[in-house]
This record gives structure tokens, C-alpha cells and sequence, in this order.
């Protein structure tokens, strides 16, 4: 089959349609079976939702359909695929309506739900709070914080207590977001069941579910926990106002941080200040807070997953503290900035890390016009959705896919014959809508790994339960079944 369709609606004038060329419809795409009426609905519910689309993935092939209360999704895994579809974003393709519909009603909103000149404004405010200078400027802190954490570990293993590393690292992430994006020390790694952890995490719980659910109940009648999450979401809004009363008024004493801010409030005060910016406290606020809950989860979720692959993997491990003792020598932690750019196997580390766990399973998007991707017909307002770990589990990609293997992204480590895998996978996205977070959550995920290489020795703990899959938006591990031991001092390693 091979046919056309005229299209006024793909970004031409009207007085010069375009033919669209394609060889197949979707109805001709495979789908797994489904139920009556709900269609394979009640299969996308529960928090290994993205399990699921990893299992059709293997079964039906890198595109496919699924009917869901008779609306047809599409699925994309293929590589080269995802990215020309996330190159046409925003103007080809928006937002899961859904996802948004979800994320408003929570009101989380923000450059992340944004669309058109809309996005495009919010986007510059956002990244004005997290270019290379304000991260460089906060670096110097994040150093301290992860200075803390150490001194945290070193000494619970002196008192013989065990260290809850799930719980550590998630209010590591809270207290570095919060400092480079309120320029506030709430210092949640010292105080058990800190407020502003407890109303992230709530939000995130009911985020997951809602995004994974069947039936959106809560629009008709609300649980105990969905009013607990609203009343989350007040005391988040409340914190974060006060952290951008405060800033306020630090800047109008201190004129000179307008010129060389040190967080992200700072810098998004300082661009919606400018008369012709047209940004509205609303959008400050907004994106203030989604900075905060994005940035607790993914970075803490990342580190987690890397922990539990790195303590499975005693070659990986042993490769990964010789780089770090070689950079760091005699510091127990990185300190200086440019250090930043000489951890190969850390981000191989990374990124393999991503490929068997990757913390934002799936992207969800909608056509805003009738297209064609990958030779098949998708109609306006078709819901797509991509999977960020691309062919990640595609033996054809990458032998013994179920093994980690961080030499599969380091040119001279690579077997011969194997591709460069860096555009197999997207964890951060792709196109305009590249997560303006990632930069930070790199160099947060390189300080942390690095000090804890090189002041302690990874083991599975036997006693902790698994670490699962969750799906709470991201996808996090339900525990991190690791356990620290002190480094003994060697030659080469003497602190």
C-alpha cells in the first residue's frame, strides 16, 4: 500500500497543501489483545506500568498500537524514530493531554506543560536558573553538602548504625535542588521527615498513580490521600513563596547578585524583572516548584540505581574508583570545577545505568497535525508515546543487553564492530524540549558517585529487601539493597 493524503495542517499556508506519503495506516500496526470496551486499559495500570511496554516492545516490535477506552496510542521505541519526532517539538508535537490534565490538577505546572510562544517563554526563564554559570557559581556548596554527607556515613559506621541510603540520597537531592533553586539551606539530610521531603514525596505518590490508573476516580470523589496530596501542594506553594519573599529581599540589599546570581531564583528574579521578559510571578512560582520536585526524585533515583548495579558488579566497580582515585588523588572529594570534565567512566557508568533502568521510562506525546512517522499515517491528535530507553534492550544494539557493561560508551574500550550507542537512548529527551535540568543532575550524580568511590567500598546487602520498580512518574527503586563499608587506606589512597 502506498498512499497520499493532502494536508493543509503541517505548518504551510493553506494555498500550499502537501501530499503526505505513507505505506501504512495504524490499523495496520500490531497490538497486543485486548478486553471489551476498555480496550488493554486495565494492562497500563499499577506502578510497573512501564514494564509492560518493555514486554510489548520485545513482542510486537519497535511500533505499535493501543486502544484505551477506545483511543488508539502509539508506541515508538526505534532510536532513530524517537528523535525525529522529538525534533519536531513543540510545533509538531505538544504534550500528553492527559499527563497535562493530571499535572493541573495537582497545579504542577510549568515550563514542563507549557506549549508554543507560551513554552518558549517559560523555557528562557528556566534556563536564564540553570545555565552553566549558576550551576558553576553553586558548585562550590554542592561540594559542602556532599562534604556532609560523607562525614554522615563515616561516622554511622563508626557507631556501628546502618545507613539508609534511599533515604540519604533523596535528601541529598532535596537539599541541593533547594540551594541552587531557592538559595535555602533546609539541611533535610540532618533532620529526619523534613516537611518540604514529606509534601514532594506525597505529590509524587499521587502523580504515579494518577498517570498510571485506569479510571481517574478522583475526579468524582476523593480518597483520604488525594486530599492529603492537595494539602501537600498548599504547603509546597507556601514554602516556595517564602523562599522567593526572602530572595527578594536579599537582592534589594545586595545589588551585585543581579549581575552574578548563585541560584536559580536569583537568575528567574533577575529575567522577570526586565519590563519586556512578560513573565508573571505566576510562572515564577510554578516553575520554582516543579524545579524542586523534578530535581529531588531523578537525581536521587539515578544515584540509587547506579549504587545497586555498581555493588552487582565488582569489575565495573573496581574500574570506576581507579578513575577516581586518579582524579581526585589525595582529596576525598571532588572540589574543582574542571574535574568535572575528566570522569569517562563515570558517565559511561551513567549512561549504562540509564539503559537498564532509566528513570523517565516514557515520553507521552500528541500529533498536532496530521504526519507521518516511520512510513505510517498518524491522524491529529494521536496520543504517542516513546520510550526513552530506545533499543536499549535490543541484543542487535547491544550484546547481553542484560549485563552492565559501562565500556559499551567509551570509544576505545568498545568491542570491535559495535556502534557508538549515544543516540540509542534518550533519558533526557530530545529536541527543544531537552530537559534544561540535566546539566545539574550530571554534575550532582558526578560529585556523589565520585566521593562515594572513593572513600567507601560497595557490597549487596543480603538483608534489605530487592530493589523493584516503582513508578511514582519516575521510575525509582523501592529500596537500594547496598550496603557501605570504609575504604582501607592503600598506597595511592591515602586520605
Amino acid at each position: 500500500m502506498n498512499e497520499t493524503i493532502a494536508a493543509d495542517e503541517v505548518g504551510l499556508a493553506p494555498e500550499a497543501p502537501v501530499e503526505l506519503r505513507y505505506g501504512r495506516r495504524i490499523e495496520d500496526l500490531p497490538s497486543p489483545k485486548g478486553q471489551p470496551f476498555v480496550g488493554n486499559a486495565l494492562q497500563l495500570s499499577g506502578r510497573q506500568m512501564h514494564q509492560k511496554f518493555t514486554a510489548w516492545v520485545r513482542e510486537f516490535g519497535p511500533m505499535f498500537r493501543l486502544q484505551v477506552f477506545g483511543h488508539t496510542i502509539v508506541i515508538l521505541s526505534d532510536s532513530a524514530t524517537a528523535h525525529g519526532v522529538m525534533r519536531e517539538r513543540p510545533d509538531g508535537f505538544r504534550r500528553n493531554g492527559g499527563l497535562k490534565t493530571i499535572m493541573n490538577e495537582l497545579n504542577i505546572g510549568g515550563v514542563f506543560t507549557a506549549e508554543g510562544a507560551e513554552w518558549r517563554k517559560q523555557r528562557k526563564l528556566v534556563m536564564s536558573g540553570l545555565n552553566a554559570e549558576v550551576i558553576r557559581n553553586f558548585f562550590p556548596r554542592m561540594v559542602t553538602l556532599t562534604e556532609h554527607m560523607m562525614e554522615r556515613w563515616n561516622k554511622a559506621l563508626d557507631e556501628g548504625r546502618a545507613i539508609d541510603l534511599r533515604r540519604d540520597l533523596k535528601a541529598m537531592a532535596l537539599d541541593t535542588i533547594v540551594g541552587i533553586a531557592m538559595g535555602h539551606d533546609i539541611d533535610a539530610v540532618n533532620q529526619d521527615g523534613d516537611p518540604l521531603q514529606r509534601d514532594i514525596d506525597n505529590m509524587f505518590q499521587r502523580l504515579g498513580h494518577r498517570t498510571t490508573a485506569s479510571f481517574p476516580y478522583w475526579r468524582y470523589f476523593k480518597l483520604p490521600v488525594d486530599r492529603a496530596a492537595e494539602r501537600s501542594f498548599t504547603d509546597i506553594d507556601r514554602r516556595v513563596a517564602e523562599f522567593i519573599r526572602n530572595t527578594r529581599e536579599r537582592m534589594e540589599q545586595q545589588r551585585d547578585l543581579q549581575k552574578k546570581p548563585a541560584n536559580m531564583l536569583e537568575a528567574m528574579i533577575t529575567a522577570s524583572e526586565d519590563p519586556e521578559s512578560g513573565f508573571t510571578d505566576e510562572e515564577l512560582v510554578a516553575n520554582a516548584i516543579l524545579s524542586v520536585i523534578g530535581g529531588e526524585d531523578t537525581t536521587a533515583n539515578s544515584i540509587g540505581w547506579m549504587l545497586c548495579q555498581l555493588s552487582q558488579n565488582p569489575a565495573a566497580a573496581a574500574a570506576l574508583t581507579a578513575e577516581v582515585d586518579y582524579v581526585l588523588r589525595d582529596a576525598p572529594l571532588p572540589r574543582e570545577w574542571e574535574q568535572m570534565k575528566v570522569f569517562p567512566y563515570l558517565e559511561a557508568a551513567h549512561s549504562e545505568t540509564q539503559r537498564l533502568k532509566a528513570v523517565a521510562p516514557y515520553l507521552g506525546l500528541t500529533a498536532n497535525a496530521d504526519c507521518v512517522v516511520a512510513d505510517t499515517f498518524i491522524p491529529k491528535n494521536t496520543a504517542i508515546i516513546v520510550a526513552t530507553a530506545g533499543e536499549g534492550g535490543d541484543e542487535a544494539h547491544f550484546p547481553a543487553p542484560e549485563q552492565f557493561k559501562p565500556e559499551r560508551w567509551i570509544d576505545e574500550l568498545r568491542e570491535a564492530g559495535q556502534e557508538d550507542p549515544s543516540r540509542k537512548l534518550f533519558p533526557f529527551g530530545g529536541g527543544a524540549r531537552l530537559c534544561p535540568g540535566r546539566f545539574l543532575a550530571l554534575t550532582e550524580i558526578k560529585v556523589v558517585v565520585a566521593m562515594i568511590m572513593r572513600n567507601f567500598e560497595l557490597e549487596p546487602d543480603p538483608k534489605a529487601p530487592p530493589a523493584k520498580e516503582l513508578l511514582n512518574f519516575f521510575m525509582a527503586p523501592s529500596s537500594v539493597p547496598v550496603r557501605l563499608k570504609k575504604r582501607v587506606p592503600s598506597a595511592g589512597n591515602s586520605r
